[in-house]
């Protein structure tokens, strides 16, 4: 039912843009930049203002991400560097081969009587 509710939000918009696109596309319109003055129509400048707007906040999210991942590098590093080193094992005499002895066979175990 989600997946529905998204899909008839998503057409909705879709058709109220083309509706804007339709009803204001003979609408010119002058875009005053610093060293550039440009005529266009309106809903061409509305279609890249959204796209300059989404690359944008998609940038800005790359950047914030790649911010949070050299924090969380950091911290992990100094967390390393400051653990306490493992003490040294003391060393295992060898056994010998003839005192120790194969293992036997596994223990069966009883089945559950769940199953």
């Amino acid at each position: 039912m989600r997946f529905v509710t998204r899909l008839l939000a998503f057409v909705v918009v879709i058709l109220a843009a083309f509706w804007f696109s339709v009803r204001n596309g003979n609408e010119l319109v002058n875009v005053v930049l610093p060293f550039l003055r440009i005529r266009a129509p309106l809903s061409l400048v509305v279609f890249a203002c959204i796209l300059g707007g989404m690359g944008l906040s998609g940038l800005l999210a790359w950047r914030a991400e790649r911010r949070a991942r050299r924090l969380a590098d950091r911290a992990a590093s100094a967390r390393f560097a400051y653990e306490p080193a493992p003490a040294p094992e003391s060393p295992v005499p060898p056994e010998s081969p003839a005192v120790s002895e194969p293992p036997g066979p596994p223990e069966r175990s009883e089945p559950s009587p769940l199953l």
